[in-house]
């Protein structure tokens, strides 16, 4: 076989896995065949290559609009980077021959992302330093990657998409200096809710997978990851003491919910639903045992039986998955 197209059987492959057709592992066994050596450094150099083309186009652009003293000039340079970066990922994701498909989808996920700077930058004061109106240069970005992952069928812009709007709704993250990140929800009730309808969404369209949504396989599971991951933060932030709301119904509603998704896992056999509520129920009793025991007990008594009782939980599951595991077969 020809080393082109050993070529274009990887790259296809790759683009299966990225359009969610296949998982990781069945993509590395059916790709293992028509891999050369080396080609794993080729994709590294590819990527680096890719990433030093971006940092070098932006502080060009920086640099223009530095020089003329407008930031409407430097949202202008963005959005145009951005709009041809966007034409030139969809060419490439949608080149029959499959030659660059995730090259072209990063492509086009970097133009999304100047496209939402330049939304950013437009709106900004350009006397005061301030940022523009950033919910809406966020919701405006989601949309419009959302609309491109559904009309080129592609997760990555979905994947982009799903993080704007969710900030964009009322969570944000921000670099506070010394190598430090916060991150809010502004009202924890409201995103509760949102990320609740998210994850039903996200679940029923699992469901049309098989049947209307065939062609969009893969895009439900990110659905269910955001909205499970902003609904039990949500619910968690909820509970805590320090927050001046009542704990103790949160407390409940936050344990109820992680109980709620073990059953939703079970009856739809859905990992995603289990995994969540297993890693968050452990959260929720941890910070029960935090709250109620650290000023009653010595620090190596806590963590002592902090771990006493993770190891029987994990026996417990264990055990409870092996039974299960053996009435299946």
């Amino acid at each position: 076989m020809r080393k082109t197209t050993k070529q274009l059987l990887v790259h296809e492959i790759a683009d299966w896995h990225h359009r969610g057709l296949i998982d990781a592992e069945a993509r590395k066994r059916l790709s293992a065949p028509y891999e050369q050596p080396g080609q794993l450094l080729s994709s590294v150099l590819q990527w680096l290559g890719i990433g030093a083309v971006l940092l070098i186009g932006m502080a060009v652009l920086g640099g223009l609009s530095l020089f003329s003293q407008s930031v409407m000039v430097g949202a202008v340079l963005f959005f145009c980077a951005g709009a041809g970066l966007w034409w030139v990922g969809v060419r490439m994701a949608r080149d029959p021959a499959r030659r660059a498909p995730v090259t072209g989808v990063a492509l086009l996920t970097i133009g999304l992302v100047l496209i939402g700077a330049s939304l950013l930058l437009g709106s900004s004061n350009n006397y005061e330093g301030e940022l523009g109106n950033v919910p809406l240069a966020l919701l405006i970005t989601a949309l419009l990657s959302v609309l491109t992952a559904y009309r080129y069928r592609l997760r990555w812009p979905l994947l982009l998409g799903l993080l704007c709007a969710f900030h964009g709704l009322g969570a944000w993250g921000r670099y506070v200096g010394n190598g430090g990140y916060f991150f809010n929800i502004q009202d924890p009730r409201s995103m509760a809710v949102i990320a609740a309808l998210a994850a039903v969404l996200g679940l029923s369209h699992q469901l049309a997978e098989e049947r209307a949504l065939r062609r969009f396989c893969g895009f439900g599971r990110l659905y269910v990851i955001f909205g499970l991951l902003y609904l039990n933060c949500s619910l968690w932030f909820l509970s805590l003491d320090d927050l001046g709301r009542d704990p103790r119904l949160w407390t409940w509603l936050f344990t109820l919910a992680a109980i709620g998704q073990l059953v939703v896992g079970a009856r739809f056999k859905h990992p995603s639903f289990t995994g969540f509520a297993v890693v968050f129920l452990g959260i929720d009793l941890y910070t029960r045992f935090y709250e109620y025991s650290w000023d009653h007990l010595g620090i190596a008594t806590f963590f002592a039986l902090a771990g006493l009782i993770g190891l029987l939980l994990g026996w417990s599951f264990e055990r409870m998955a092996l039974r299960t595991k053996g009435a299946a077969q």
